[in-house]
């Protein structure tokens, strides 16, 4: 046997292994198997596993110039009246004839539907329910440092593990995480946060199905565009989804889009050919995809959480938006808000408050009536006593926006502070109070200077 086919008896061959020797050579039908198996050893180097010599690494490094060149004339090829055009001038290749069985004159064959009337009907497939359902795609978007990651990590533990996420039972089952954005060690810090929070060990974590993929640093695109503009997949996403059709997940996470897409977020066709393609990792594995992004500065000052193109939103099949909430004064809060933005199989708005806690979220327990009543009343007996101190002062408050509005100036009172209470929840006390009649606004001076300001009803003017 010669030195160049020594490497061929090296490794045992695995499905995977099989798949791309068997896809070079249909994009090659000139190499012979020996050559195809050297090739994929050597484009797989970067994984680590290669037992290539030095003469066959140059072998190799031949043969992908000599392919790259073939793709190149084929996409493009030479024309006499090309000589001095500007190459962003070409036009892009004529497509790919279709599959045999697709291009053909015969019409297309509809969905025979006779036997429906005697067949189960099938029910709605959900990973998390009414929140995030399988074989679909999911967006959740967020800021940067808004808690993304622990959110879809304390997700992805759920599933394996069968445990609640947020006042929701995961279906149970395998699930793989993919991180272009955090290496080993800070994976690691922050599943040992969510490992104690559960009480389980790492073992029952990998032992469940729990499935950890860290990219960071590395070549982590699933898609890219070619020259006419048409997003392929790359080497990683077939490996994903051969890896995802073996463990059959019930959720792959993958974070983030910006590491993962690398055509054009404005580009609506580019956008939903991604998204497209997502969807087929989705429904061959028969999985929930939930893909993390990150807002534009309009999609966080208008509150909608998105970026780029439309066809981001109108792609996806359910859509999450993470903030954190509104802060008290000039305390920032440690509490965020999980909002369903779009929902096409189930009800959306719904708002999943939680709360920073021992490097990890957990929800916020929503006050029973009796407390929330009884919260309100206490609010609106300070907004009260601050107007009737004001009054006596001879300080006015008006119930308009601007510098003497009331829920404002009432904040910024060491009453007010002590309490920890806000300017909005000293607006919503207001308007309790003037549906209740308790408050209501009183105008003097003359009619070409006519002033209103904010009284107690019965009270001393």
């Amino acid at each position: 046997m010669s030195n160049s086919t020594t490497a061929y008896t090296r490794f045992t061959l695995n499905e995977y292994d099989r798949f791309e020797i068997a896809r070079i050579q249909h994009e090659a039908p000139q190499l012979a198997f020996e050559k195809a198996q050297l090739l994929h050893e050597y484009r797989n180097k970067s994984y680590g596993i290669t037992r290539l010599q030095s003469h066959e690494l140059r072998e190799c490094e031949a043969l992908e110039k000599r392919l790259a060149r073939s793709k190149a004339e084929a996409a493009i090829p030479i024309r006499t009246n090309d000589n001095g055009r500007d190459p962003s001038s070409f036009r892009a290749p004529s497509p790919s004839p279709l599959p045999e069985q697709n291009n053909t004159d015969e019409p297309l064959t509809p969905l025979d539907i006779s036997g429906w009337d005697e067949a189960e009907v099938p029910q709605r497939d959900w990973a998390v329910k009414d929140r995030i359902p399988r074989r679909a795609v999911t967006l959740l978007s967020g800021e940067g440092g808004v808690g993304k990651s622990i959110v879809t990590l304390q997700l992805a533990c759920a599933h394996p593990l069968a445990r609640d996420w947020f006042g929701s039972l995961p279906e149970p089952g395998p699930a793989i995480y993919l991180d272009a954005e955090d290496d080993e060690p800070e994976l690691h810090f922050r599943l040992d946060a969510i490992r104690a929070h559960l009480g389980v060990t790492f073992k029952e974590l990998g032992d469940g199905g729990l499935h950890l993929m860290p990219l960071a640093g590395k070549d982590a695109l699933l898609g890219a565009p070619d020259r006419a503009g048409i997003i392929q997949p790359t080497p990683l996403f077939t490996r994903l989804l051969l890896t995802a059709n073996n463990v059959k997940p019930v959720l792959i996470v993958l974070n983030s889009a910006a590491d993962l897409f690398a055509g054009n977020e404005n580009n609506r066709s580019e956008v939903r050919q991604f998204v497209g393609l997502l969807r087929r990792l989705a429904i061959d594995s028969g999985a929930a995809v939930l893909l993390t992004s990150h807002p534009s500065l309009s999609g966080i000052s208008t509150d909608s959480g998105l970026s780029g193109s439309t066809a981001w939103n109108n792609s996806v099949r359910s859509r999450l938006f993470l903030k954190a909430s509104e802060p008290d004064g000039d305390t920032r809060s440690d509490q965020r808000e999980l909002i369903v933005r779009k929902n096409n199989y189930g009800p959306s708005g719904e708002t999943i408050r939680m709360i920073w806690c021992n490097g990890l979220f957990v929800p916020v327990t929503a006050p029973s009536s009796i407390e929330r009543a009884a919260t309100e009343r206490k609010i609106e007996d300070l907004f009260m006593g601050l107007l009737a101190r004001f009054s006596h002062e001879g300080r006015k408050v008006s119930d308009k926006t601007g510098t003497n509005y009331a829920p404002a100036k009432f904040a910024d009172e060491p009453e007010a502070k002590a309490a920890k209470c806000s300017k909005q929840a000293l607006a919503d006390a207001m308007r309790r109070l003037f549906a209740a009649e308790k408050i209501w606004v009183q105008e003097d001076g003359p009619p070409s200077h006519r002033r209103s300001r904010l009284v107690i009803v019965g009270g001393v003017s």
